[in-house]
């Protein structure tokens, strides 16, 4: 019974120090996820990266609006789910630049964690 407890502790803190410490603390950068996509990994850090972008840009007062539509529809025990994502940028002689300084995949929640840093 100790063995199993202490595994099981031991499981948990090695959980918790895989994750970068950036995500936490992205310092001056900004830090975005996605879960699980239905097009796959590619769309899935896409996405995360996308919504980084947006974070950067509405904290340096660029006016960012996103609306996102998600429609799902089963038939037959099939389900069927559409996206569709508009995003608008109100830019008055501002550019923002990022370099992205990490990816993390969390293999157990199918989490892609992005950092965004901004670049001058």
């Amino acid at each position: 019974m100790l063995c199993i407890a202490l595994s099981q502790i031991g499981c948990s803190g090695s959980e918790i120090k895989s994750a970068p410490n950036w995500i936490n603390h992205p310092g001056e950068g900004v830090v975005a996820f996605s879960t699980t996509h239905v097009k796959g990994r590619y769309f899935q850090e896409e996405l995360a990266i996308s919504r980084a972008r947006e974070r950067l840009a509405a904290r340096l007062g660029v006016s960012v609006s996103s609306i996102q539509t998600i429609q799902e529809r089963v038939t037959n025990a099939r389900v069927y789910t559409t996206s569709e994502k508009i995003v608008g940028l109100h830019v008055e002689k501002q550019t923002v630049r990022a370099q992205l300084r990490g990816i993390w995949r969390d293999e157990k929640r199918d989490q892609v964690w992005v950092w965004l840093y901004p670049i001058d």
